[in-house]
């Protein structure tokens, strides 16, 4: 498969670029209407046939785009040329490739092709270094074992800790229980992100449906019993839930996770599978996720934290390791992939109890922020928002109630609650690039502090807050911090 000669993608990427640019098409067609419907009748000519015209120009020029669009694989690096206009040359060497990422669906699936995504530590924040929209699958096979050739291995063993290089050899397979996987999809909060989409359709449908239509109906409602009303309501949050659990259980169906030679490799998907391998040394800390509901199936969903953009785009591209495990057995099943993780469960420390009214009060004012505008703007109708008021104690509450630290085998671990959602967050010291020691001028009177630590999350910074420490246990914490 090595070849100095240039190589042309699958032909079938035509139509990737057709597609992948389709509203660019339709933005033009929109805007060229007038003026091809005015000059098809000047030259006399039906305006269809303008239209046909404009749309054999979008694929010939897509055409010549896929043509101009080449790849070189050598020994030493990865060459890709693009461009028709304004040429342009990218030169990828193999050592410094971070992480491969490739997505196949279904319907390609019988003829090995597949779309293909290179990053490297010097990729633009908002996309991959490079991008091979339609090639055969031994393309990616050939660029994984240059990659890890002798060079590739090298880079990955420098940036490596001394535990990790001793299981080089070492091979670990994990794949998501059926089981395990209908729990997790059941128990996501994802169902209230559809039921406020539900509700945003049914809001755009009244203004597209007759008002006299609208009012009869209402009327036929009025007078029925509440059974209806409540019926139509049990009904969108089933559908909500049914939804929610569909698309959680394509995301994530016959999830796989496997680890070899420093490599971190995943797959999932149903329709469409997607793919990342990446070097266990681009992780920066690891985030084990609770929603309330989870915790109470005591359930953790494992993310990681990556110098790389190449994860999950709805979780803010942390790469998912562990979509569902028990909590009793999350460190123990981490450790085959994540050498440096703990080994198991250690209790964390946590707040006073009587800490918890500094989060309940922020949260009661945040809440104030939306309360006092709708009761003053919409009266009655407004009163309805005070409901947010006692969510926002809830909320604050638990913030204070998952609250949690610890420091051990030279690892922080952090833990906080947003939302009805704990994060716990294991970072060793090594990865941990800044951090700060906060204490405002009321906060030295109750000797409390805010810890403040900051870790490389894509081509960013991530900062990590633990709230209203004692003084004395944030001042522990960041002399720890200071020791290099």
């Amino acid at each position: 498969m090595t070849s100095n000669k240039p190589q042309h993608l699958n032909p079938l990427a035509i139509l990737y670029f057709i597609f992948g640019h389709s509203w660019d098409a339709i933005f033009l067609i929109i805007i060229s209407s007038g003026p091809i419907a005015h000059f098809s009748r000047y030259i006399g000519i039906a305006p269809l046939l303008g239209f046909a015209g404009l749309i054999v120009l979008i694929v010939l020029w897509h055409t010549v785009r896929y043509l101009y669009f080449t790849f070189e694989i050598d020994d030493k690096m990865l060459t890709i040329n693009s461009g028709i206009l304004v040429k342009k040359h990218t030169h990828i060497p193999y050592p410094k490739i971070q992480t491969i990422q490739h997505t196949q669906w279904f319907f390609l699936v019988p003829f090995h092709l597949e779309k293909l995504q290179i990053e490297t530590a010097g990729h633009d924040s908002t996309s991959p270094e490079a991008v091979l929209p339609l090639v055969n699958e031994r393309i990616r096979e050939e660029i994984e074992r240059k990659r890890m050739g002798d060079s590739g291995v090298a880079a990955d063993q420098a940036e490596a800790t001394p535990e990790q290089k001793q299981s080089t050899d070492d091979a670990a397979n994990y794949e998501i229980d059926p089981h395990e996987l209908n729990v997790f999809a059941l128990t996501s909060l994802g169902v209230f992100p559809i039921i406020g989409a539900l509700l945003a359709i049914y809001g755009k449908a009244q203004e597209a449906i007759p008002e006299k239509f609208i009012n009869s109906v209402t009327n036929v409602i009025i007078h029925q019993s509440a059974i209806i009303i409540g019926i139509v309501g049990i009904l969108i949050i089933i559908l909500s839930i049914a939804g929610s659990y569909l698309l959680i259980i394509t995301r994530y169906y016959k999830f796989r996770l496997h680890s070899s030679n420093n490599q971190l490799k995943t797959e999932q998907g149903m329709f469409q599978r997607n793919s990342v391998t990446i070097p266990t040394a681009r992780i920066q800390a690891l985030q084990i996720k609770q929603n309330v509901i989870r915790q109470w199936c005591h359930i953790s969903t494992v993310q990681a934290v990556t110098a790389s953009s190449a994860g999950d785009d709805e979780d803010d591209n942390d790469l998912m390791i562990l979509p569902v495990v028990k909590n009793n057995q999350v460190f123990k099943t981490l450790t085959p992939f994540v050498n440096w993780a703990p080994k198991q469960f250690s209790q964390l420390e946590s707040l006073n109890k009587r800490t918890y009214w500094y989060f309940i009060r922020n949260a009661a004012l945040l809440s104030l922020i939306v309360i006092l505008p709708c009761l003053y703007f919409f009266h009655l109708w407004g009163s309805l928002s005070l409901l947010m008021l006692p969510i926002a104690i809830l909320m604050g509450w638990y913030a204070g109630a998952n609250t949690g630290w610890k420091i051990i085998d030279g690892q922080l671990i952090l833990q906080n609650g947003h939302f009805f959602s704990r994060s716990q967050y294991v970072i060793p010291h090594k990865n941990i690039q800044s951090f700060s020691f906060a204490q405002s001028i009321w906060m030295t009177h109750t000797k409390l502090a805010h810890i403040r630590v900051n870790i490389r999350h894509g081509d960013t910074n991530q900062e990590i807050e633990i709230r209203y420490l004692p003084e004395k246990t944030g001042k522990e914490i960041f002399n720890w911090l200071k020791i290099r």
